[in-house]
């Protein structure tokens, strides 16, 4: 029975170097983040993710009786002389399954809290990464911050002849009001002119 529930404790240890490769190998972040997404939101990994916790439970008090058992085997072999070698060498077995449950069964807990905390990390990046994408170094990166500076430049480049164009106006219109001016002022000086030269006229025809 005890050989059973170890089998199946190494199994989970291999199912959790499996998943964790996944989640560390290189792929593209759509991939990543479609992977990320199904685990977080599909009922079936909810499901299995229970499981495994509730297994974590039962690992813990496995690693518990292995931890007992090795202290008792230690104690024993301490505190018991034994001159039997068939005897020796049944404490020495015993012995070494303590100690191979307990690292198996150790390792598979810590390495189980690393799996969830690289999970909850690698999603959040995810999401991250596509709520509000950062530019970071590499080829693609550089080429849509290139991207970025030529557009923003155009921009610029529109608002400076813009500001040119309405410059160029109002010196028109500064020109055309000045010459407007001008010409108002000759209309004046010759209108002022005529009516003298209307009222020389007339006073000379009164003298006659």
């Amino acid at each position: 029975m005890a050989t059973l529930q170890y089998t199946g404790v190494f199994a989970l240890l291999l199912i959790e170097i499996f998943v964790f490769v996944v989640l560390i190998i290189p792929m593209p972040n759509r991939w990543r983040r479609a992977m990320i997404t199904w685990s977080s939101r599909s009922v079936l990994a909810q499901r299995a993710l229970y499981s495994v916790r509730i297994a974590f439970g039962f690992i813990l008090l496995l690693f518990a009786d292995a931890v007992m058992r090795l202290y008792k085997i230690q104690q024993t072999k301490n505190t018991t002389r034994l001159v039997d070698e068939h005897a020796v060498c049944q404490l020495k077995l015993q012995q070494f399954y303590a100690q191979r449950n307990t690292y198996l069964t150790g390792i598979t807990m810590f390495l189980g809290l690393i799996l969830i905390s690289t999970h909850t990390l690698v999603g959040q990046l995810v999401e991250g990464d596509g709520a509000t994408p950062l530019v970071t170094s590499g080829p693609g990166s550089a080429k849509a911050e290139l991207v970025k500076v030529k557009a923003e430049l155009a921009d610029a480049r529109k608002e400076i002849a813009e500001l040119e164009r309405k410059d160029r106006d109002m010196a028109t219109l500064k020109k055309q009001a000045d010459s407007s001016h001008k010409e108002y002022m000759r209309l004046a000086d010759e209108c002022d002119g005529l009516r003298k030269q209307l009222d020389s006229s007339k006073e000379t025809k009164k003298d006659a």
